[in-house]
């Protein structure tokens, strides 16, 4: 009898160490608490996942060999845990699932994408923005179970009291259809409800006439020489230490205004262009070629107009002689390597700018921002390009056709072309 109660002893003792972690494998997952680990056994050739959640250690395997693949499995094997609590209404194995940890679900999924390059960054980021908001506070008392079109509907309700536009309006209700989506791809609810249509109507970025695009260069060179008064510099009138909020503007600011119109480029451009990135070309045709980095997923070429030649060697040569024309300077407010400072600071005199012409607002009450000079030379192209091509301009813009049409051709009336109207073959 002692013999056999040894012998089972020895088989159960062999048998809790075969399924025990082998501890050389035990892997933390990254970003996530200690508490959540993989590991391998002797007794099988996948690897496990274990975790302590509500007073116990929970252990499943993850039905793979490959690490890779049994961290990520990890990850969703937490994330669902987390998620799921014991309702209090419902019977003992009902479950359901808060918002926000729906929510961290999917925006784990959208920052998967930014990794891929399948999103930009900050559409990941806005996304976030509406979330933390406005969604979460409005259904933190509700259970993804318990969202069906009387809750969504609320919620537009709710949305449209806040006099958002309907572009704001819709941006706010896909991110709640996209956290109601992936509870629908694990399971957890049955579909995903009707949401209200949206009517959306589009209003184009005013652009600029040419005598008022004459303005804003006088006034850019009259701004700069200016007397300035003197006043106490401060963190609170400074931006990246480098210039006051209300100091002259900036030397170079009519080389940005006529740059821009030129040569269609966007501010954000405006604020990584590099000599590097600018070849002159002369011969039957003159321009700049303009190689920038990717941009609102657009890396294809610019061809400027021949004034933007013009303007480039005079802001060359007036950098070169403070040893701030270098291949690896930057064309406009080259002192400052904050580059988020220089846009901020390059938008700002603008606005003065237009506050001194008087130009802040459009025909149709579009507030007119640094983005108008973009918007300025792609309809002039319109307007004066004889025989132009939609599709070289919109691919030379970096933007698309549909794009061209919706909101830079949208401004055009038929007798801005009376004479292309009126002309025979």
């Amino acid at each position: 009898m002692n013999l056999y109660a040894a012998a089972n002893d020895e088989f159960f003792s062999v048998e809790r160490n075969r399924t025990l972690p082998i501890v050389s494998t035990i892997t933390s997952v990254p970003n996530y608490p200690s508490k959540l680990s993989i590991f391998l056994t002797n007794a099988s050739r996948y690897w496990q996942v274990r975790c302590y959640f509500d007073g116990k250690v929970i252990k499943r395997t993850l039905r793979t060999t490959s690490k890779r693949d049994a961290l990520r499995y990890a990850k969703e094997f937490y994330n669902a845990k987390l998620c799921v609590a014991p309702s209090q209404q419902h019977a003992a194995h009902t479950r359901t699932h808060s918002i926000e940890a729906v929510a961290t679900l999917m925006l784990a999924t959208e920052q998967a994408r930014v990794d891929r390059d399948e999103v930009a960054k900050h559409s990941l980021v806005m996304l976030k923005s509406r979330i933390r908001k406005q969604v979460l506070p409005f259904f933190k008392n509700i259970c993804v179970e318990d969202i069906g079109y009387a809750q969504v509907e609320r919620f537009f309700n709710h949305l449209s009291t806040l006099n958002y536009k309907p572009m704001t309006l819709s941006q706010y209700m896909m991110a709640l259809r996209k956290i109601l989506n992936t509870a629908h791809a694990h399971k957890w609810i049955e579909q995903v409800p009707q949401f209200p249509k949206i009517r959306i109507t589009s209003t184009a970025r005013g652009n600029f006439t040419v005598n008022e695009y004459l303005q804003l260069l006088r006034c850019a060179k009259r701004m700069r020489n200016a007397k300035q008064k003197r006043r106490k510099v401060t963190h609170r009138n400074t931006q990246g230490g480098v210039f006051a909020s209300y100091a002259n503007v900036v030397h170079e600011m009519a080389w940005v205004i006529g740059f821009m119109v030129n040569s269609f480029v966007r501010p954000v451009d405006i604020k990584l262009i590099q000599h590097k990135h600018v070849t002159i070309v002369k011969g039957e045709h003159c321009y700049l070629r303009l190689t920038l980095p990717e941009t609102k997923r657009h890396k294809a070429q610019i061809v400027t107009l021949p004034a933007a030649v013009h303007i480039y060697e005079h802001l060359r040569d007036y950098f070169a002689k403070q040893g701030l024309a270098n291949e690896d300077d930057y064309l406009f407010l080259p002192k400052l390597k904050d580059r988020q400072s220089a846009i901020f600071l390059l938008e700002k005199m603008f606005k003065r700018i237009l506050e001194e012409t008087d130009l802040r607002f459009g025909t149709q009450g579009q507030r007119r921002t640094l983005y108008s000079l973009r918007h300025s030379a792609i309809t002039f192209r319109l307007l004066y390009g004889q025989g132009i091509d939609l599709l070289t301009l919109a691919r030379n813009a970096r933007t698309s056709l549909e794009m061209v049409d919706k909101f830079y051709a949208s401004e055009l009336r038929a007798e801005m072309n009376v004479g292309m109207l009126h002309s025979r073959r």
